[in-house]
């Protein structure tokens, strides 16, 4: 019977899970397997049954209120590591829950602009025509800004409490790269910089149970045998200029076209444009 590597958590946990599934020393050594602790519209992925836990000889477990489920089914010799969620809100501050998504399946499972925009919801809120709220999110930011200062602040007090939970710490990394990478495509979805970083710092745990991983060479995983944009990178977030210019985003281009789930493609302007036009498209629904 092979013996498992377990990683529990959310879909940064299926992301690193993904990474060691596609390298084929780790997968020539255990049966890699990702356990969700959220639910999701499409909800399937490998059934967990007792024997895998009690083969494990890896637990990579995500901090998170809901715990491993199955910790009493764990072998003694289980190493266990534990790794926090690796989100960030500097970026988009304005982030919020959308309001008028739901899900499409099978194309849109959260609907197509599951980000919202705290600003741009309010607006609509206000019954402001389309053409009003794109031209105040232009070029508004005096009257709906805020101090990006006391908020990286904010985040570095919250990244670094989450991190006391945790063996291994990402605080450090994400607040002494963010300047110099993009580390992220959305608040919740790392890029491949990011990832490789995490599974690294989680690899000696795994160089525990296994030694021969030892030889295990991240880099040409990513680079081989998974895409460019990595296994979180089907949709980007725009990030307001303004937040751009505070922070000094080395790596920031205006003119990047944003990716959005089932495969749209925007300006900066266009996304905001489209995110308009499908929530009054679905509050028309609602009301009819």
């Amino acid at each position: 019977m092979s013996r498992t590597l377990i990683v529990y958590g959310n879909c940064q946990a299926e992301a690193i899970a993904t990474i060691f599934k596609r390298d084929p020393l780790a997968e020539g050594h255990f049966r890699i397997m990702y356990l969700r602790n959220f639910e999701h519209p499409a909800d399937e992925w490998e059934e967990m049954r007792s024997v895998d836990v009690t083969s494990c000889a890896v637990l990579c477990e995500q901090h998170d209120p809901g715990p491993f489920p199955f910790r009493d089914l764990l072998p003694p010799t289980c190493v266990t590591v534990k790794f926090p969620a690796i989100d960030f809100n500097l970026l988009w501050p304005f982030n919020c829950v959308n309001p008028y998504q739901e899900p499409r399946p099978p194309v849109f499972p959260f609907g197509p602009f599951p980000y919202g925009d705290r600003v741009i919801i309010e607006c609509l809120e206000k019954g402001m025509r389309p053409r009003e709220i794109v031209e105040f999110y232009l070029t508004g930011w005096d009257r709906y800004g805020m101090d990006l200062d006391r908020l990286l602040q904010i985040e570095s007090a919250r990244l670094t409490s989450r991190d006391r939970h945790c063996e291994i710490k990402m605080a450090d990394h994400v607040l002494g790269r963010f300047r110099e990478e993009r580390l992220f495509w959305t608040p919740n979805h790392p890029t491949n910089a990011l990832l490789r970083e995490l599974v690294a710092r989680l690899l000696p745990t795994c160089i525990e149970a296994e030694p021969a991983l030892a030889s295990l060479d991240i880099d040409a995983t990513l680079a081989t045998r998974l895409p460019p944009e990595g296994p979180l990178g089907v949709v980007d977030i725009p990030i307001h200029p303004k937040i751009a210019e505070h922070y000094g985003l080395k790596w920031y281009d205006p003119n990047e076209r944003h990716q959005t789930f089932g495969g749209g493609s925007y300006s900066y302007t266009e996304y905001f444009e489209a995110m308009i036009e499908d929530s009054l498209a679905v509050r028309h629904s609602r009301e009819a």
